[in-house]
């Protein structure tokens, strides 16, 4: 079994690590990708915010699903991310929303705002690199293969 074929089992499952951070897809007119992501205690660090980490696993997820979602079905890796944290996001939910750039041929660049919705503050924005490649043939979305979940 290929490793896309592994991950499309693992997301049909509903036991992805990704789908256990409740972020959901949300609208916004000014992005070209919006999620939302709930804050609760299992996510916040020993200050009540949202951990940098999972923050940081937040703005890579919507970059990568704005890339994916707005050309073709092709293989995106995160070639550099710049986080600037401004503030503890403590009342949620999160709300990541992102504009792509630049979308070439073999590199797109998405800036990201991180707002806490909750209290109306900006508390983290992002600039996430992507490396772009064409599937090959049998890979998820290549000739043979099956559309998985978006990378982040």
């Amino acid at each position: 079994m290929t490793a896309a074929a592994e991950h499309d089992e693992v997301i049909a499952s509903g036991v992805h690590l990704l789908q256990q951070l409740n972020m959901r897809d949300v609208p916004h007119p000014e992005a070209d990708l919006a999620i939302e992501m709930d804050i609760h205690d299992r996510v916040t660090n020993p200050r009540g915010a949202l951990q940098g980490g999972l923050l940081a696993t937040l703005v890579d997820v919507v970059a990568g699903r704005a890339v994916v979602d707005e050309g073709p079905r092709e293989t995106v890796a995160t070639a550099d991310m710049t986080i600037h944290y401004l503030r503890g996001l403590t009342v949620g939910p999160a709300l990541a929303t992102a504009k792509v750039l630049r979308r070439g041929r073999t590199l797109a660049v998405v800036t990201v705002e991180v707002t806490d919705v909750g209290t109306g503050d900006l508390c983290a924005t992002g600039t996430v690199a992507f490396s772009i490649s064409p599937p090959r043939p049998g890979d998820a979305g290549g000739p043979g293969g099956s559309p998985t979940a978006p990378p982040g």
